[in-house]
């Protein structure tokens, strides 16, 4: 080590340049097929640290391509929340003038799956939060997408959830476009059926259900499904309306429990959103 250390630290030029030769020598006295491996070898040995640092400006390029992109997302969700305020204070005007109770919006409280249980007939999961974090038995849970389930057993750290495809529940959806209501109800899979639907009613293929607050079993106005099929029963009155539900009930990772509600004057969020914004500018 001290040899190599002298050689490299006192005659560094003429160390790499024996060091050429001898290689140069080596190559020379190996066969043709053999002189094209070890030239290859010594390139890529060679060229090794040059290719790794190309891949980390790569990898920073991408980060601020990355950047770039998410500061533009962040300016159009500031926007779309100014438009939102306004559109939320004039409704509450609305709904003042005739006379109705101002309503509220939700907070919601990240979980992740730790169990799962399936029979053919009864479909649950445990998720990581509990009566330690404030959760109580019939909050709902839902993730990204849509609606997923309720709590029905909570422990200190942990609670189960009841799955939407099981045969004991039945979620009242209304139709977001025409507001037609009915009765979801779990056939197989992530597939549903809408029941209760008459012939007349206006439901058409795509239609997006939300969950209508009817019943109080589930809060109001969260994402469901999508119509996929729609058929008419033969001699009958009603529609046979089946639905695609819009969370994966089968892969389910990370999830939400929709907690208390919050008033539509309430900023806490929208300040947390501005401090972002702010740290985003100082970052460019």
């Amino acid at each position: 080590m001290h040899v190599l250390s002298f050689l490299f630290d006192k005659h560094v030029d003429k160390t790499v340049l024996v060091i050429a030769v001898a290689l140069a020598i080596v190559l020379l006295s190996l066969g043709e097929q053999n002189q094209l491996g070890a030239a290859r070898a010594i390139t890529s040995f060679l060229l090794h640290p040059v290719s790794r640092l190309m891949g980390s400006f790569a990898s920073v390029e991408t980060l601020r391509e990355e950047n770039s992109q998410l500061r533009a997302m962040v300016a159009t969700l500031y926007q779309e929340r100014e438009r939102l305020l306004q559109f939320a204070e004039e409704r509450n005007r609305l709904r003042a003038l005739l006379g109705l109770k101002e309503d509220s919006f939700y907070t919601f409280l990240p979980c992740e799956v730790i169990e799962r249980s399936s029979t053919p007939f009864f479909h649950s999961i445990m998720v990581d939060r509990g009566t330690s974090d404030s959760i109580r038995v019939g909050m709902a849970v839902v993730n990204y997408r849509g609606l997923v389930g309720r709590v029905t057993q909570v422990f200190p750290s942990a609670a189960q959830v009841l799955l939407i495809n099981n045969k004991s529940i039945s979620v009242s959806c209304a139709n977001r476009r025409s507001r037609v209501v009915g009765l979801l109800e779990w056939d197989q899979g992530n597939s549903f059926r809408l029941e209760y639907v008459g012939k007349e009613e206006d439901i058409v293929m795509g239609d997006t259900l939300i969950t209508s607050g009817l019943g109080l079993l589930f809060p109001k106005g969260f994402p469901v499904g999508s119509v996929f099929q729609i058929t008419d029963e033969k001699g009958g009155i009603a529609k046979r309306v089946r639905v695609a539900s819009f969370a994966n009930l089968n892969a389910l990772e990370e999830l939400f429990v929709v907690m208390s509600g919050r008033e539509w004057n309430d900023t806490d969020i929208l300040d947390e959103l501005e401090k972002f914004r702010g740290k985003s500018s100082r970052t460019r």
